[in-house]
């Protein structure tokens, strides 16, 4: 028959986890772990670090050793190491703080930090606690069967009832008998039995934390059946308080907590479900060894079905990943501490071991090695771990998935449906938008140009460096792409990194009999001295995916066909020259025409960049050209790139 929660007397203690790990037997002559767990966490560490090297048990400088309490009681040729509550009177403090120029310890630079000594210091004057060993005996290690027969880890044995005595009428259960037995022992009675209406409110509260209603107490008052009470007792343990109530005790055996601790302490929103899921098993009388195994593996568990348990089971791994969780993203720099709190907590809850003790060295008097702790701790780090959100990464991220992997895979496929159908209404609606918004020209209205502040170098949403003014002579005269204006940009003569850029806010991508067009009128300027070529880009991001490449100087233009630039017409300074390209995507080509309005020379067929991706969302014009160089100052004005073509 499988152990409830409502059952007590049907309780048996969980079989240890860790039947099968191989031990040290320790002396029984200990101090209290709460003695010693300064000199665990503190000292030891310390002394492993700095001094068991020299002062262990492979070497005894001076005869002295530091590895155990008995050895520095004992101490060296110079006698007892330390003294307890004397810090000052104490050899190894005066030769940590390096004040007798004689004894400095450790030897070398290797001096030990401010905050260590005062560590030792402390450590010495609360009395240097630690636990004691028999030094006289080698530790031997127990084998396999031994260690399964270790003393705490023996089942619960039903032991024998006791006989009845004279109060047989005061004795209701077993248990009784046994209470009795030690009441008569101590020479003491059993208390009166309690009225009716005090009886049902210690019942009330004990099983869910609230006072009866009035209602419930005339009710059980004036029932005067002879199973009044049971009936009581399982209406309460039926309610939902139940598992609330008793359900509470488990979740802070499990350090359960709506957030996610250390400095960020975020909120854990998932939290909940691990919460509930306690609540529910005490509410439901889940067997015990059911409780236990899916806690600790319920997403293994959930592999082999129903497919109905499989959230629930995931959920109850919330037990491991409720803990504390340390630093502000994920990162296996403080995954350590992670493990280190969740295999804690896993010994201490589930078999009141202190496991954590094996993290630094094998158990002083449990049977755990240090060896068994990182078995463990490797499961642990082969597992992926959520992350509940924290400073530096705000999202939740890696929590597992609450149904099967099948059902995964075609939610995920559903999704990636869901959102490239949403992707192509948007992208719809943004072109329909566009071809109803008369002030919707070419990317935009001028794109910024006449919001911009004249003798002024351009703002958002343009971006700049180098000798880059707005000026009203900086005007294009041509008005094919965008109304007339009042100003332009003039880009000075610079290193090649300075120039302009605008990114466009509805790029244009490729698509089957759709073609791109882009055009942008140039001024070199009239007394341009300078023989290198400034460059005009048009591609995806900044130089991320180039389309086209055009280069100017002071006297010619070129046209980049695929990776090769090839010279179009010969330019003269001081005039304005508009450039109209048509781009083909789908055979990577683009063809259009440069000049004036009386001067126009056409190019057709040249190939785009070879690893251009298809996407047009970004303008630049810096001095990259095809002459090396510096480039000549210029004017920038009527930038245009659409689906549909512009005014000849």
């Amino acid at each position: 028959m499988a152990t409830s929660f409502v059952k007590p007397h049907l309780l048996q203690l969980t079989r240890s986890l860790l039947l099968c790990i191989v031990v040290f037997s320790c002396n029984d002559n200990l101090y209290a772990q709460s003695d010693t767990d300064f000199y665990e966490s503190q000292i030891r560490p310390l002394f492993i670090k700095h001094c068991i090297k020299c002062h262990g048990p492979d070497k005894q400088e001076s005869d002295l050793r530091l590895d155990a309490r008995d050895y520095w009681e004992k101490g060296g040729i110079s006698g007892p190491a330390l003294i307890p509550r004397k810090p000052e009177d104490s050899l190894l403090l005066n030769a940590v703080k390096q004040t007798d120029p004689d004894l400095k310890m450790p030897p070398g630079k290797n001096k030990l930090t401010a905050t260590e000594i005062q560590a030792i210091e402390q450590w010495i004057k609360t009395g240097a606690a630690a636990p004691k060993l028999n030094v006289t005996q080698e530790p031997k290690r127990l084998s396999l069967a031994d260690a399964q027969s270790f003393w705490s880890f023996q089942p619960v044995t039903r032991p024998q009832v006791p006989d009845a005595d004279a109060n047989q009428e005061w004795v209701k259960t077993p248990i009784d008998q046994f209470i009795l037995r030690k009441l008569n022992a101590a020479g003491i009675s059993p208390a009166s039995h309690a009225d009716k209406r005090t009886l049902i409110r210690r019942a009330t509260f004990d099983l869910t934390g609230l006072p009866p209603t009035p209602e419930e107490i005339d009710s059980f008052v004036n029932d005067d059946s002879p199973n009044a009470f049971s009936v009581v007792v399982n209406r309460l343990l039926e309610s939902k308080a139940y598992g609330e109530r008793w359900g509470r005790h488990w979740l802070d055996v499990a350090r359960y907590a709506d957030t996610a601790g250390d400095g960020a302490d975020y909120p854990v929103r998932e939290a909940v479900k691990y919460r509930n899921w306690v609540i529910n098993a005490f509410n439901s009388d889940k067997p015990y060894d059911e409780f236990l195994r899916e806690q600790i593996a319920g997403d293994i568990i959930a592999q082999s079905g129903p497919d109905e348990l499989y959230a629930q089971r995931v959920i109850a791994t919330g037990f491991l990943a409720i803990g504390k969780r340390y630093g502000y993203k994920p990162s296996p720099d403080y995954q350590h501490l992670d493990f280190a709190d969740v295999i804690d907590s896993l010994g201490r809850a589930t078999m009141g071991l202190t496991i954590g003790c094996a993290r630094c060295h094998d158990h002083k008097y449990d049977p755990i090695s240090a060896a068994d702790y990182y078995a463990l701790y490797g499961v642990m780090q082969s597992t992926t771990w959520a992350f509940p959100g924290g400073e530096e990464q705000k999202r939740p991220s890696h929590f597992p998935a609450i149904v099967p992997p099948a059902e995964v895979t075609r939610l995920e496929g559903l999704r990636k449906t869901q959102i490239t159908e949403v992707d192509r209404k948007l992208a719809a609606l943004a072109q329909e938008r566009q071809e109803k918004d008369a002030s919707w020209v070419a990317g935009g209205v001028d794109l910024g140009f006449e919001s911009q502040e004249l003798q002024k170098p351009l703002t958002s949403p343009w971006v700049c460096a180098g000798p880059i003014e707005v000026r009203e002579d900086s005007q294009s005269p041509y008005r094919h792409v965008h109304p007339a204006g009042t100003r332009g940009v003039h880009i000075g003569s610079s290193v090649p990194t300075d120039g302009i850029r605008y990114v466009f806010p509805r790029p244009l991508n490729a698509s089957h009999g759709r073609k791109m067009h882009f055009t942008v009128d140039f001024r070199t300027q009239a007394d341009a001295s300078q023989d290198g070529a400034y460059r005009i880009y048009l591609g995806q991001g900044v130089i991320e995916s180039t389309a086209v490449d055009i280069s100017i100087s002071r006297s010619e233009i070129a046209l980049k066909n695929g990776g090769t630039w090839e010279v179009l017409r010969k330019l003269a300074p001081g005039t304005w020259y508009t450039v109209q390209i048509v781009i083909d995507p789908e055979d990577k080509s683009y063809s259009g025409t440069v000049g004036t309005k009386e001067d126009l020379t056409s190019f057709k067929d040249k190939k785009a960049a070879p690893n251009w991706n298809g996407v047009v969302d970004c303008f630049i014009c810096d001095a990259f050209g095809h002459i090396e160089g510096t480039a000549s100052a210029r004017d920038i004005d009527n930038i245009g790139l659409s689906y549909t073509p512009f005014a000849a």
